[in-house]
């Protein structure tokens, strides 16, 4: 039974980015948001163009395969659709336990071969790699680009989060590719304030956010080669057009980076 008495994020980010499958509860939420951080949407499309273009680089690299945790619900262009423009052969399992990104994921990728979801906490990685559909589709002997955009920071154990990013971490084969984005709080601006009252907000959706520090989301990708242009905010990894710094406030919000696994 979904709750509907309170948001969740993966329909509040769903809203933000333009697609359809959110609730009445999930767009007074985020309507909210925006009236505290007016750059909201503009830093959620930010992270979905991230997304993308660390997906190309992936598959550009050779990358077929991928799993996507805290994938969330299915809208726009989704990311076996991204992978599919370079290599039409690339497969995709996702994995949310959110009940109505699960659910709309079935329907969605129902019938498109090579592209699962699994219903699992994506901290728990031995379920999440002995799902039917995670050993029939993914090849860990293989390269295999693993996705983990806005979705970290919505676990309040940052141990624990370091933790289950290691234990991914080994189980990948060289040539692999680690894709990450999260929220940080580093900046000492009057919109790192907005952020944080958002922050604070959450507190009242189905899962809350955390922001870490610089130093703690780079230490997830200790051991890998991070690709240029490094750790940088969401608009700035490989943007496709030219910005002229300081026009914008809302990409200094999300860190981003694409490592590889020598």
């Amino acid at each position: 039974m979904v709750d509907l008495s309170r948001p969740s994020p993966s329909r509040v980010y769903d809203y933000l980015i333009g697609g359809a499958c959110n609730f009445a509860v999930d767009r007074e939420w985020a309507e909210r948001a925006i009236e505290q951080m007016p750059w909201l949407r503009a830093a959620a499309r930010s992270n979905r163009m991230f997304l993308r273009r660390a997906v190309f680089a992936c598959a550009e690299a050779g990358v077929r395969q991928y799993l996507d945790l805290g994938s969330g619900i299915p809208t726009g262009e989704s990311v076996h659709q991204m992978a599919r423009r370079v290599l039409p052969d690339s497969r995709v399992v996702y994995v949310d336990n959110e009940e109505v990104a699960v659910a709309h994921s079935m329907l969605t990728l129902a019938g498109i071969a090579g592209v699962g979801i699994v219903e699992a906490d994506m901290r728990h990685v031995g379920a999440v790699l002995r799902a039917p559909v995670t050993r029939r589709l993914l090849d860990f002997d293989e390269p295999i680009g693993l996705l983990m955009t806005a979705s970290l920071y919505y676990l309040p154990d940052a141990d624990e989060v370091a933790a289950m990013v290691a234990h991914y971490k080994a189980l990948l084969a060289p040539g692999s590719h680690v894709v990450l984005s999260h929220a940080t709080l580093d900046r000492r601006r009057r919109d790192m304030l907005e952020l944080g009252a958002v922050l604070e907000m959450t507190k009242s959706l189905t899962s809350s956010a955390t922001a870490r520090s610089r130093e703690w989301i780079a230490a997830l990708l200790d051991g890998l080669e991070v690709l240029d242009p490094g750790l940088v905010y969401t608009s700035s990894w490989r943007p496709e057009s030219l910005r002229q710094e300081g026009d914008t406030p809302w990409h200094d919000s999300m860190l981003a980076a694409v490592a590889r696994k020598e």
